[in-house]
């Protein structure tokens, strides 16, 4: 099924980082460019989903060509985006044998949930202590839609809900050096909650508590509980993965 795409944004358009977001339109499916963000920026999101959705599996190569005639687009802008997931540590890129997706070990997820953690943990205490009453809104706003994905079980939804729970606190910091050293590392965590998700949908309920758990003190601007709460929330995200063995890569 061809990608088509809006050509007609202009070369001089400032580069930014957006979603990545599709239309159908003529039983085809465009991708509907965002103008603050450029080409390659929304691929590497496109491929990104991919990964996480895990239909491309870790190990497996990524082909450039099959890409390009999806988005129908060239193949420099996938270059470009490739080497975006590269520093994202979502691919690796092996001289004269193109991209493959990258294997999480038991190690890399147990050393990357520990850092997250300390990262969240602060993101929790500054945005109580920084956030305005506009910015504890979305906080709330997107607990409740976790809720309610939860309540109809859609686990994509939910793991979508999750992130904007967790960008809406990044902002509220007023934090950017937070904003942007949690940001590189979400890709990884994005893969890691997607598969426990996936693999135990069962366990929603019981997740879903504990961010609502983690609102409730964030709109009582209780710093310290909402920093132990969203600590706790990564501590049982790794417990799960490493037990689980979500990507069984040794």
């Amino acid at each position: 099924m061809k990608i088509l795409y809006n050509a007609n944004r202009s070369a001089s358009t400032p580069a930014g980082r957006t979603d990545n977001k599709f239309l159908e339109f003529n039983g085809k499916i465009k991708m509907a460019f965002q103008i603050s963000s450029n080409l390659s920026e929304q691929i590497a999101e496109h491929i990104t989903d991919k990964i996480i959705r895990m239909e491309i599996r870790p190990g497996e190569r990524i082909m450039e060509t099959s890409i390009a005639d999806e988005l129908a687009v060239s193949r420099s802008p996938i270059r470009e985006a490739l080497r975006i997931l590269e520093k994202n540590r979502l691919v690796e890129l092996i001289p004269r044998r193109g991209a493959r997706v990258t294997e999480l070990s038991e190690a890399f997820i147990a050393h990357l949930c520990d850092i997250l953690a300390v990262l969240l943990g602060l993101t929790a205490r500054q945005c109580v202590e920084n956030g305005n009453d506009t910015d504890l809104k979305a906080i709330d706003d997107a607990a409740k839609t976790s809720e309610l994905c939860v309540s109809r079980s859609d686990v994509y939804g939910y793991y979508k809900s999750i992130f904007e729970f967790a960008t809406a606190c990044l902002k509220a910091t007023g934090n950017p050096l937070l904003e942007q050293l949690v940001s590189e590392l979400m890709p990884n965590i994005r893969r890691i909650l997607y598969a426990s998700f996936s693999t135990k949908k069962e366990e929603l309920p019981k997740n879903v508590e504990i961010v609502l758990t983690g609102n409730r003190f964030v709109q009582e601007r209780n710093g310290k509980m909402a920093e132990k709460t969203v600590c706790d929330y990564v501590q049982k995200a790794k417990e799960f993965a490493l037990k689980n063995k979500i990507f069984s890569t040794p």
